[in-house]
């Protein structure tokens, strides 16, 4: 009659490590599907030949979870000569480009850059709002990005620093925004004070939340995690995918690649069947023990035959990777990226992979990639290639040393990038999920992200799998 069969429904790095803890724990048929032609999600490569390399989907390193077995297990991916260990002080080096300036000591607003009157009324209400935030007793989750700016500074903070950002990354008004759309980019405190001063008030745990250090790379060890980041050597985070991927194999895990569901069948309150366009036919996978979905929930609960009606739905902008090449390096001061803040740009994120892979050169040239979120209609009023913009804006930042040369540039649109975290949308998500929840399908299981409230970050959505998986 045959075992029965572990489905994982995408094969980004959570849905792998997913698959690795059912294979080695489960007697089943492990089988991975995925609709693209290679596994890895963000984390597989984009690969321009032997004249111009591979290059990631944007920045990406493996972060410390804090849980040994789980830091152990993806360590042993690669030897340990193999790694770059990033820690201490270099540990995750970011800024942001904000009021048409690249901010290089920390990725937080630094407030001290303002006018001595506005700095001194930033002061002054910084601690005003002390006192009344904790009469302010709704959840976090119900505030919209606005809401929460204003809970957590004050509304003249919050109109200097966050709302405008967040309004230039999303293209909405920060009203209409969830106060997740605080969380993707640093935003939860500000810089106010140098140091010592800044050491004696972060002496109060109140404070140590919502002030940052002013200068990064002086950060005291006791007042950061501790946690050490990996990347590897010689670059290219494929190398732990393709590492994952072939413990996966010894495992015999089943890939189905350029594969698409069609289908959910529920029997007993269970995922009884799925039906599977492979190969360039329709098949059927049947005694199914686990049906783990990796990707959006929307989609999830359309297969399930959830009820949209009411539901509102904001489409995310155009996520657009545009890979280059240097002949010389950047002058970032060893960032490895930085965030931009600022209105008439496109640029999300630049990546220097240079300051954190030694192994990023190639062929005597400086791979850097540069992240655009455009709507469809700035698309189609654009007068210039995704190239040309990105080229322009690099321009603009002023990070090139005199006389670089430009070798390489290309782009690459992204099927599903950057999500759009309106009140819409994550109210329309939580609703989905919860009737999925409420179905109470035995063997159904959601991971990555959003399969829970506020899961966003890869290390997070890693301790999740884990924590699942046992």
């Amino acid at each position: 009659m045959g075992k029965s069969k572990s489905i994982i429904i995408g094969s980004g790095i959570s849905g792998l490590l997913r698959a690795y803890y059912l294979a080695s724990k489960r007697d089943t048929d492990v089988i991975i599907i995925e609709k693209n032609s290679e596994v890895g999600g963000l984390l597989r490569k984009l690969d321009y030949g032997d004249d111009y390399g591979v290059f990631d989907y944007g920045m990406h390193n493996i972060m410390e979870t804090g849980i040994q077995e789980l830091d152990d297990f993806i360590f042993s991916l690669l030897e340990k000569e193999d790694w770059q260990i990033l820690e201490g002080e270099n540990r995750d080096l970011a800024g942001i480009y904000y009021s048409n300036t690249l901010q290089k000591n920390t990725p937080y607003f630094d407030l001290r850059n303002l006018e001595k009157q506005e700095y001194e009324k930033c002061m002054f209400e910084f601690f005003s709002n002390l006192k009344e935030e904790d009469s302010k007793s709704k959840p976090k989750t119900d505030l919209s990005a606005e809401e929460y700016a204003n809970h957590r500074f004050g509304n003249y903070i919050a109109s200097k620093t966050i709302i405008p950002s967040v309004e230039k990354i999303h293209q909405k008004p920060a009203g209409e925004l969830d106060y997740m759309a605080t969380i993707f980019t640093p935003m939860t405190r500000v810089a106010l004070y140098d140091a010592p001063l800044l050491d004696d008030l972060i002496k109060s745990d109140v404070l140590r939340s919502k002030l940052a250090y002013s200068h990064q790379r002086e950060l005291p060890l006791n007042l950061s995690s501790g946690r050490k980041a990996y990347y590897p050597r010689n670059y290219g985070m494929y190398r732990v995918i393709e590492a994952l991927v072939a413990k996966l194999k010894d495992l015999n895990v089943e890939f189905k690649l350029s594969s698409e569901l069609r289908k959910v069948n529920l029997k007993s309150n269970k995922v009884d069947s799925i039906s599977l366009f492979t190969g360039g036919e329709l098949i059927e996978i049947d005694k199914i023990q686990d049906f783990v979905w990796t990707g959006g929930i929307p989609l999830l609960g359309r297969m399930l035959g959830v009820d949209f009606t009411g539901l509102k739905y904001d489409k995310p902008l155009k996520t657009v990777v545009v890979s280059l090449l240097l002949d010389k390096p950047l002058d970032m001061a060893g960032l490895f990226y930085f965030f931009c803040y600022e209105d008439g740009f496109h640029t999300y994120r630049l990546n220097d992979f240079n300051a954190y892979c030694s192994g990023a050169k190639r062929n005597g040239l400086y791979p850097i990639s540069i992240e655009l979120l455009m709507s469809d209609q700035q698309i189609e009023e654009s007068k210039l290639s995704f190239e040309e913009i990105a080229i322009d804006e690099l321009k603009r930042f002023d990070v090139l040393q005199g006389g670089t040369e430009i070798v390489f540039a290309k782009a690459e649109p992204l099927e599903s990038g950057f999500p759009m975290p309106s009140k819409n949308n994550i109210s329309a998500i939580r609703n989905i999920r919860k009737q999925i929840t409420d179905m109470n399908i035995g063997n159904i299981e959601m991971i990555g992200i959003l399969a829970k409230d506020n899961l966003f970050f890869q290390t997070d959505v890693l301790v999740d799998v884990y924590q699942k998986s046992n």
